[in-house]
């Protein structure tokens, strides 16, 4: 089967592959912890990649308010891709896929 891929717009306070590869890593399993049967070889086959990073500008601040503080984010854009087969032709599960709780870490190391 062949692979989906998604473009994101990101800023990072963070180096932008450590950024980049924490949104696929989130994007990629619904746990943080290991699963009883969960290989390597399981991971590696289902897991998404960064497939490219583009840099962009560095600006000062976020582009959106959420309590960041100023002091330099680089923008990058990143084209991350998963098998197809993780979803098939299950529509919700590829938008989960996708898009995640991406938009409701604020944690997370992109705006």
């Amino acid at each position: 089967m062949g692979r989906l891929f998604a473009t994101y717009l990101i800023e990072t306070p963070l180096a932008v592959e450590r950024a980049a590869a924490a949104l696929a890593g989130e994007q990629s399993s619904g746990t943080f912890i290991a699963v009883p049967g969960e290989t390597a070889e399981l991971k590696q086959r289902f897991a998404a990649r960064v497939e490219k990073i583009t840099l962009l500008e560095n600006v000062a601040t976020p582009s959106l308010p959420g309590g960041r503080p100023a002091g330099g984010f680089q923008r990058a854009e990143i084209v991350v891709s998963w098998p197809v087969e993780n979803f098939g032709f299950n529509l919700p599960a590829l938008v989960s896929t996708v898009q995640g709780n991406l938009y409701e870490q604020g944690q997370a190391p992109y705006q």
